[in-house]
């Protein structure tokens, strides 16, 4: 119907590829100009919750100010620091974190630690973008609501100029295409599941766990069994990668349950999604640059190491979610109440 009337008058209406990509730049942004001294302040509580914890732990377990335990005790905020303020951010953090910590209980050093705790910023920033950012740009209805508004806006000068004219037919065209695009706005507001975000989100991680499972039995495989004769709980190789995969193939059973029977709070699944995936990313490549770090400094064979590291993995990422989700769940609409929901 509208088609032929816009050919015959040559009306461009907004909508194009080259539309869509002026409103993505306008999403895209790494959240400079809008540091505030209520963001640093969030961050340099974090900083100082990293350090606080990192103190506590040696206190009450020593053995946690040696830098491969010491990991699992700063961490967390740095993830929280990375997933809520971004990749670089997360990142100045966890050096921040890690230095400051080293200073108050000095220990043994390498790079790589303080390399593996700024991965822990890092990594979840990049996260919040992929399921927040790019998922939001790809799959939600925001771009359409947008487009139809601006077609709305347009159609109205042209409605205001063709009543001016007074021409009739084309007041009549116009205020029906008013209408068409209002009442596709009001359906798209209303729109309650937002299932493209959530399949995108849940495959998304569901794919990580996935290639998670897939490399530990690839990997560990091959491994002599007498890599595992050190191991303190477990020296059956076997039985190793059995316990170690299980794990993460049981968190794999929990999304897709958690998939099928999802009936509301949609953004609370999204953000577990992303919990899920970064926890899985970091504990794979914690596991190998812990593992490369103790083998420098403590002389002992990295594959050892990564035999030792990788048993408490599933755990790791169970503890990581409960908490994160929870902190973040507290701390983020903290930020959105003055600042909005882009952050």
């Amino acid at each position: 119907m509208f088609e032929t009337k816009k050919k015959k008058s040559d009306i461009r209406v907004p909508g194009g590829i080259r539309h869509y990509l002026s409103w993505a730049r306008s999403k895209v942004s790494l959240g400079y100009k809008k540091w505030s001294s209520k963001r640093i302040a969030f961050v340099s509580v974090l900083i100082a919750i990293s350090v606080v914890f990192f103190l506590i732990s040696v206190r009450i377990i020593p053995i946690s100010a040696l830098p491969s335990y010491k990991f699992s005790f700063i961490g967390l905020p740095v993830k929280i620091t990375g997933f809520i303020f971004g990749p670089i951010i997360g990142m100045l953090t966890g050096i921040l974190a890690d230095l400051i910590s080293f200073l108050l209980v000095p220990t043994y050093y390498h790079y790589l630690y303080t390399i593996s705790i700024s991965i822990a910023g890092f990594i979840p920033g990049l996260c919040g973008y992929y399921f927040f950012g790019l998922n939001e740009m790809l799959f939600s209805n925001k771009y359409k609501i947008f487009k139809f508004k601006e077609i709305v806006d347009f159609f109205k000068k042209q409605y205001s100029e063709a009543t001016i004219k007074g021409n009739t037919e084309d007041v009549q065209y116009f205020s029906e295409c008013i209408a068409y695009y209002e009442v596709k706005i009001i359906l798209l507001e209303n729109k309650a599941k937002p299932i493209a975000m959530i399949n995108f989100a849940f495959f998304s991680a569901l794919a990580v766990l996935t290639i998670q499972v897939f490399l530990i039995i690839s990997i560990f495989i091959k491994l002599d069994p007498s890599y595992f004769e050190n191991n303190r709980f477990i020296k059956n190789k076997l039985f190793y990668i059995f316990a170690t995969s299980s794990g993460f193939v049981g968190m794999g059973v929990f999304l897709i349950l958690f998939r099928i029977f999802i009936k509301k709070r949609y953004q609370l699944f999204i953000d577990i999604m992303a919990i899920v995936t970064f926890s899985a990313i970091l504990e794979f490549l914690n596991v190998i640059i812990l593992s490369w770090a103790d083998a420098a400094t403590l002389k002992i064979d990295f594959w050892v190491n990564l035999a030792n590291h990788s048993l408490t993995g599933p755990i790791k990422i169970f503890f990581n979610v409960v908490i994160i989700t929870t902190t973040y769940r507290i701390v983020a609409p903290l930020l959105k109440s003055k600042e909005g929901d882009k952050f």
